[in-house]
């Protein structure tokens, strides 16, 4: 169920990042309050839509109240959080975020050695932080001074743009292609151990995208600021990213290497070969981000979406020639290859240079 939830909570968060996050980040009278009173009226307009959405897939798929009710606490935890942790990011309240993410940890740590983890103590946990950050929230733009120049308050300001709107849903629809479509084909179609393995193997490198998600947000902020040579910029974070998620997937993975015998069965433990393409695909997912931010204030959807699709179609496309050529290949090769291809071409639209759509 945990799993379950998670998913559908990734799935609507990639929306968020790309709807609102992204495009406050890089905005460069993001500090302002009227500009924050509009990134919350939108963030607000989409958590209640959203939570609408996952309460009706869920209340009618699991019969129990607390297994249906985690999936939309669940998610409106992350929702709160992320937008907690982008709009602290440069102001004296900083720490508050990285205090939540302690606190949700140890009470997980603490259940373990006690009690177990439960459905109960998880929904509990998430509504307590979820109702913490919200009224934390709601002081801060309270009592947050507004400049004597700032412009006219429109709570509709982030949908005023449809065809940006359009184009970042569209964003978020092919990045889905490729980041989550696999593992839906792979549980439809392959062995359960097959599937198992993958979300195992998975599950080991997510520490990597959560440090590289954390410097991105901060590295946006710099970016919105650069209105001359920003393609020079991008060249050193892909570079920096490069550097950085090798680094922690090679720790990922020398744990999960001695790590994962001792936790899981035999036929669940991943192949080394395994390992080492989901330590890649991290890389190339890290040094994708560095460029999606140029491409993104640039406005260069198309390009970007076009290559998410292509990437997703392909990974998707090899997955289906395994099962029906009944190919020995494993399902995480076929994946990191989707991710070098986006990769490597991400690489050179940064060298070549790349100007406004």
């Amino acid at each position: 169920m945990f799993g379950v939830a998670m998913t559908l909570s990734l799935i609507f968060l990639s929306f968020q990042r790309t709807i609102v996050l992204i495009p406050f980040n890089l905005k460069e009278d993001k500090c302002s309050k009227v500009r924050i009173i509009e990134f919350l009226s939108c963030s607000f307009f989409l958590l209640v839509l959203f939570l609408v959405l996952i309460f009706i897939s869920t209340y009618f798929v699991f019969p129990y109240q607390e297994q249906w009710l985690l999936a939309p606490v669940l998610f409106a935890f992350l929702f709160i959080h992320e937008s907690f942790r982008y709009l602290f990011m440069v102001s004296k309240l900083y720490f508050l975020p990285a205090l939540v993410s302690v606190v949700l940890v140890s009470t997980f740590a603490a259940s373990l050695l006690f009690d177990g983890l439960s459905i109960k103590l998880l929904i509990n946990t998430y509504s307590c932080l979820f109702a913490l950050e919200l009224i934390v929230v709601s002081l801060f733009i309270t009592f947050k001074k507004a400049n004597t120049d700032e412009h006219e308050l429109d709570i509709f300001f982030w949908f005023r743009d449809t065809r940006n709107l359009l184009n970042r849903n569209v964003q978020s629809i092919s990045q889905l292609l490729l980041v989550h479509s696999p593992f839906l084909v792979v549980s439809a179609l392959y062995p359960a151990t097959v599937s198992s393995v993958l979300f195992i193997v998975r599950s080991v490198f997510q520490p990597v995208q959560i440090l590289i998600k954390s410097v991105e947000a901060i590295d946006q902020r710099k970016l919105a600021s650069i209105k001359d040579n920003a393609n020079i910029f991008v060249k050193s974070l892909f570079k920096k990213y490069m550097l950085i998620s090798l680094a922690a997937s090679l720790i990922c993975l020398l744990i999960a290497v001695y790590l994962f015998p001792v936790v899981y069965g035999e036929q669940a433990v991943p192949k080394l070969g395994d390992l080492l393409f989901w330590a890649g695909i991290l890389v190339c997912l890290s040094c994708s981000r560095s460029v999606e931010m140029l491409l993104v204030k640039k406005n260069m959807y198309k390009k970007m979406n076009s290559l998410y699709l292509l990437s997703g179609l392909g990974v998707l496309s090899l997955l289906l020639l395994n099962l029906f050529l009944h190919l020995q290949v494993s399902p995480s090769l076929n994946i990191f290859m989707g991710w070098l291809f986006l990769a490597i071409t991400y690489y050179l639209i940064v060298m070549k240079g790349v100007d406004n759509e």
